[in-house]
């Protein structure tokens, strides 16, 4: 089920969308630490100030976790991202705000990289500083309908009340008994519910974040993205694709010289 032209009314909201303050930048463990920044909505004077026309865009939002997430058998967590990476860590932060609110192991997520398709994912504009201001909270949303999912599966197979469980750490919790059971057990149960109302999802409070705005994960591929091994657009190569570049005439060349000593020689 796609949901779209979402326009976020929950839990927190973002404090400033420019860019820079945003993501913190810091050398640490030789990375780049992504840190999404949130203020509670009550200290909004106006909830409504949080519109910011995302459901607007071409192809709007989406936040069904049938479409960004999958939890293989043995708990690995893949979560899309369907936002190109240009530099700021969007690849990374939008999956850690999924992660996050699904209460997920970080250590146990893999990132994936969604082709185009808008009609799929939403809109797939990477511009403006917008990916995180337009998607922060239908990425929340995904984490916390995963979530909801996963303890809806849980409370089925113990045949108790969806008030008995907590997902906790990869895990969900039978909280008057203590038994424990991994996502990688829950999954197929999970994919095969339905998704959950958006007037149903409970998001976290920014107290229990366990990523977001905390400045511990480290900006995803950030060492092959600096040493040049990543795989950029001009990397791909269709079938029949050939390479081109621009190239200046001989002549062309030599005039640019003889005006660059022309330049040089002048007071």
């Amino acid at each position: 089920m796609d949901i779209r032209n979402f326009e976020p009314t929950h839990a927190a909201v973002l404090e400033n969308v420019s860019r820079r303050n945003l993501l913190k930048g810091v050398v640490a463990a030789g990375g780049l630490v992504v840190a999404a920044q949130f203020v509670p909505r009550e200290a909004l004077a106006d909830e409504n100030a949080y519109n910011t026309g995302a459901g607007g865009m071409p192809g709007g939002t989406v936040y069904d976790p049938h479409v960004f997430v999958s939890i293989a058998p043995d708990g690995t967590v893949s979560i899309v991202t369907h936002r190109s990476e240009m530099g700021t860590g969007t690849r990374t932060s939008l999956p850690m705000v999924v992660a996050d609110e699904m209460e997920a192991d970080w250590s146990r997520v893999k990132i994936v990289q969604a082709p185009g398709d808008e009609q799929k994912y939403g809109n797939q504009d990477t511009d403006g500083s917008r990916s995180i201001r337009h998607f922060v909270q239908p990425m929340r949303a995904c984490g916390a309908a995963t979530r909801q999912m996963l303890e809806k599966a849980a409370a089925i197979m113990w045949a108790c009340p969806d008030t008995d469980v907590m997902a906790k750490n990869h895990e969900v919790i039978h909280m008057p008994s203590g038994r424990k059971v991994g996502y990688g057990a829950l999954a197929a149960a999970a994919a095969a519910l339905p998704t959950p109302a958006m007037k149903t999802l409970v998001l976290k409070d920014p107290s229990q974040f366990r990523y977001i705005g905390k400045g511990q994960v480290q900006m995803t591929d950030l060492r092959d993205i600096t040493m040049g091994k990543a795989n950029y657009g001009q990397d791909m190569m269709a079938p029949g694709r050939c390479r081109a570049c621009a190239r200046w005439s001989r002549s062309r060349r030599r005039r640019c010289r003889r005006s660059s000593r022309r330049s040089a020689a002048s007071p």
